[in-house]
């Protein structure tokens, strides 16, 4: 089935039902609190990192938002980088610590 969102672009290290499981998570979460107005991306990236947990095991972390840098380590097939309606990044990995 194909994905209908407004995915620009992602790139990953993960197989593909986690990829899938945290692309769904990610919308999921931009949907309901990207609306808020302010947008509350720190509460969408909880909700990701709280789901990706349950799902896959503790030590997710998520970084949501429209200008930021990063330095990271994580552990192997666990990177997701996406971007969402062409301006919104999202950078999703399990901390291996």
């Amino acid at each position: 089935m194909a994905m209908m969102y407004p995915l620009v672009k992602t790139q990953t290290d993960m197989k593909e039902e986690m990829r899938i499981e945290a692309v769904d998570a990610v919308i999921s979460a931009i949907e309901k609190f990207g609306n808020m107005k302010p947008p509350k991306y720190d509460l969408a990236a909880k909700q990701v990192k709280e789901t990706m947990d349950k799902k896959f095991a503790p030590n997710w972390c998520c970084v949501i938002g429209e200008g930021f840098g990063a330095d990271i380590v994580y552990e192997k097939q666990t990177l997701l980088y996406m971007f969402y309606a062409g301006n919104l990044a999202v950078l999703l990995f399990k901390n291996p610590f």
